[in-house]
């Protein structure tokens, strides 16, 4: 039998529907493709140190010169992959689309992934910040968790404010949420591509992978800043098929090679019950 689908057909499939589904992704910044490397390989992402405050001018002697200097911020390039069976009898009879259905469940499992990779890297940041309930939140927690941030709380400055599903409805209940405040706004409480309104104008998303700490059985939010997360690809998805004859089936092989990392410490704040 030929085979059940044109790779790079499929391959698009998936990325669209990838491009749909990663939540976490769309709060990083995408910083190009891995070219010369290999999985397992290491690559540098740009971090760059701080400056010091500039300084008055003194006639007669030179001011303090600071070099534009990175840290050493490597990551490993890591494959993830998911492999789906098709049967020839089921695409044929079963109701529904089969390969329509593998390319979406398998742009969801990839999306996942690299959320819950984000959202590691994310949970590596030095700023941290205690909340009272291990499945609830707070404004004035928020507010606190913002502070560490100093006087650079700018709401353009912001991707977004990160929690766990089970956090969510502290939101509904939350006055700075849901009521007719100056700083709240329409449609707060309604989801809608993952995000459920707006805090202080910064976008609140709701997310499962990652955000929930099996251990200490608490959730966890962040606030993250832009270019604070960042990720790299060696290419799209990757699509194979696998026929086996034998069997009346194909085995739709997806592979994914990327890496993440936090590239600015100050970019994120973890708001936590249990603060390490």
């Amino acid at each position: 039998m030929a085979n059940l689908i044109v790779p790079q057909i499929y391959a698009g499939m998936v990325r669209e529907k990838f491009l749909g589904k990663v939540k976490i992704a769309n709060l990083a910044t995408a910083l190009g493709d891995l070219k010369n490397t290999n999985v397992g390989d290491t690559v540098t992402f740009p971090k760059w140190k701080t400056i010091g405050d500039c300084t008055e001018v003194v006639k007669g002697t030179q001011s303090a010169i600071d070099s534009l200097d990175q840290d050493s911020s490597q990551a490993k390039i890591k494959m993830v992959d998911k492999i789906v069976r098709v049967f020839d009898i089921d695409d044929m009879t079963a109701l529904g689309n089969s390969i329509d259905e593998a390319s979406k469940q398998q742009a969801i499992v990839f999306a996942r992934k690299l959320d819950t990779d984000l959202i590691t890297e994310a949970l590596t940041s030095p700023l941290k910040s205690a909340v009272a309930g291990a499945k609830a939140i707070t404004a004035n927690e928020i507010n606190s968790g913002l502070l560490l941030f100093g006087d650079e709380q700018d709401t353009e400055e912001m991707s977004g404010i990160v929690v766990n599903s089970l956090v969510a409805s502290s939101f509904y209940n939350m006055a700075e949420f849901v009521t007719t405040r100056t700083d709240t706004m329409q449609g707060n409480g309604i989801v809608r591509n993952g995000c459920i309104g707006y805090f202080r104008g910064i976008p609140v998303f709701m997310s499962d992978h990652g955000t929930f700490d099996t251990k200490t059985s608490e959730c966890i939010s962040l606030i993250i800043k832009k270019d604070a997360l960042a990720f790299m690809e060696k290419r799209a998805i990757d699509i194979a098929e696998e026929r086996e004859e034998k069997l009346h089936c194909s085995d739709i092989v997806g592979d994914y090679i990327y890496a993440t990392k936090l590239i600015n410490d100050a970019g994120v704040v973890v708001l936590r019950k249990t603060i390490a």
